[in-house]
């Protein structure tokens, strides 16, 4: 009878022992984006979440987010040499996006940084720049609900070839962005836009891949090397 008792409780005290050092439900190999979601995403953060099941990423690392223009930058750990990075982008996303998926793909890596670029697909379905100022400022509050400590970044919407249609509304959204950072704490404005122009004054042709709207890995070198000076990382 005695021993009936004892292997169930014996395997009960070794599953709390596996399971109990620190380990969230984000890094649960259980822990996935069930049914559809309202943004359509499942697949690619499913894929950050097997990736976290297999390795955690450790806390206190800079994590990059956002849309296409994060997921794309492929030599983001060799441009940030030394530093402890996270590329949580995914193409397409918004900033609403962003903030429904935040519990998923943010917060649970406990970041000392956060750098956000989003806008570009924001603009281009008719979302208005105050209506994108506001959810910024939702992603504000809901990562330092969790993360009082975490500095925020966000980049500036950049302008293209593709979209030069959307220049004069970027430029509206940048200054209202900006504007937002400088009036919640922890939080900060990276101004890459003016990386892409010549000092003529003509949008840089050799920065950006055949699709005249992704920049090439030459851009991204000139951005990491402005960025690291402005959030303090040595170059």
């Amino acid at each position: 009878m005695k021993k009936n008792v004892l292997k169930p409780l014996l395997l009960f005290l070794a599953f709390c022992f596996f399971i109990s050092p620190g380990l969230t439900s984000a890094q649960s190999s259980s822990h996935y984006v069930s049914g559809k979601t309202p943004f359509g995403f499942e697949p690619e953060i499913n894929a950050f979440l097997r990736e976290d099941s297999a390795s955690f990423p450790p806390a206190g690392a800079y994590l990059f987010t956002g849309s296409s223009t994060i997921r794309k930058w492929v030599n983001l750990s060799n441009d940030f040499k030394g530093t402890r990075v996270i590329n949580r982008g995914f193409g397409g996303s918004n900033i609403k996006a962003l903030n429904y998926y935040i519990k998923d793909i943010v917060l649970p890596y406990k970041p000392r940084t956060i750098i956000v670029y989003e806008g570009d697909n924001d603009l281009i379905i008719g979302i208005a720049p105050a209506e994108f100022i506001s959810q910024c400022d939702t992603f504000i509050q809901k990562v330092h609900a969790a993360l009082p400590k975490t500095m925020i970044y966000f980049m500036s919407v950049k302008p293209s070839f593709a979209r030069k249609q959307f220049i004069a509304v970027q430029e509206e959204t940048n200054s209202q962005l900006k504007k937002l950072t400088q009036q919640r704490r922890l939080t900060g404005y990276i101004d890459v836009t003016h990386l892409m122009y010549t000092k003529e004054g003509k949008l840089r042709r050799d920065f950006f891949e055949s699709d005249s709207l992704h920049v090439n890995k030459e851009c991204y070198k000139v951005w990491a090397d402005y960025m690291k000076e402005k959030i303090g990382i040595p170059k």
